[in-house]
């Protein structure tokens, strides 16, 4: 074992003592392995957008790019400069034109990104498990695989119908669901809450096999120390 191995090994055991003293309570050796989490994070994660965004993609191109690419660099510079701007109390108002833009810009992002991304690929995925070919070739029971695409349908469309907000008044002034959708929205709980139990098992699971994995390299570190 090399002095640089050495030395890792320590910080790195010192590192882990200090995270799991939390068990025993919020200290100050907890929170400096939190404080020192973010501050390297922060720093690895202004380097690079310094070295892959800002210098290729902003200051590059003002000065060795064409004149188009140089007119172009200069939007993102002046709405960088409008949002640092915000800082001074004055001109608070001067960075709302960009942060109206990167708002829009991330909304729509977003709304593009679930929607083709995530609520049309699963309904094309549960209209697919109807399909004649999908329920007689392959392996299994077709009448399996009818129940199947059946439990994914409802699991489907009652989670949808659990986001359903929409109400109607009744006579005495009150807002209220109607009573089929308020009953499927119920079953799609089940499913979501089923969804949310599977997932935060599989990330206990990782978390747990990490732990394993990082118990196990403690261990090899003091079985090479103390054969020095």
């Amino acid at each position: 074992m090399s002095m640089v191995d050495l030395i890792i090994g320590i910080i790195s055991f010192a590192l882990t003592v200090m995270v799991f003293s939390y068990i025993i309570g919020d200290n100050f050796f907890f929170r400096l392995a939190v404080y020192l989490l973010v501050g390297v994070s922060a720093g690895y994660v202004a380097a690079l957008l310094l070295t892959s965004v800002i210098i290729p993609k902003l200051i590059q191109p003002l000065f060795i790019g064409a004149m188009e690419t140089r007119l172009l660099a200069l939007i993102p510079l002046v709405l960088s400069a409008m949002l640092l701007a915000m800082l001074i109390p004055r001109f608070v108002r001067i960075g709302s034109i960009p942060m109206a833009y990167l708002v829009g810009v991330v909304a729509a992002l977003t709304i593009g990104g679930v929607t083709m991304g995530t609520i049309i690929p699963q309904m094309v995925a549960t209209v697919n498990r109807f399909a004649p070919a999908a329920l007689l070739d392959g392996e299994g029971q077709p009448w399996l695989k009818i129940v199947d695409a059946v439990l994914v349908l409802i699991g489907t469309i009652t989670s949808l119908l659990y986001f359903y907000f929409g109400t109607r008044k009744k006579s005495k002034g009150e807002n209220k669901q109607p009573q089929l959708i308020e009953g499927l929205g119920k079953i799609g709980q089940v499913f979501i809450g089923i969804t949310l139990g599977a997932l935060f098992a599989g990330i206990y699971s990782a978390a747990l096999v990490a732990l394993i994995s990082r118990i196990a390299e403690i261990w090899v570190f003091f079985g090479n120390f103390f054969r020095l």
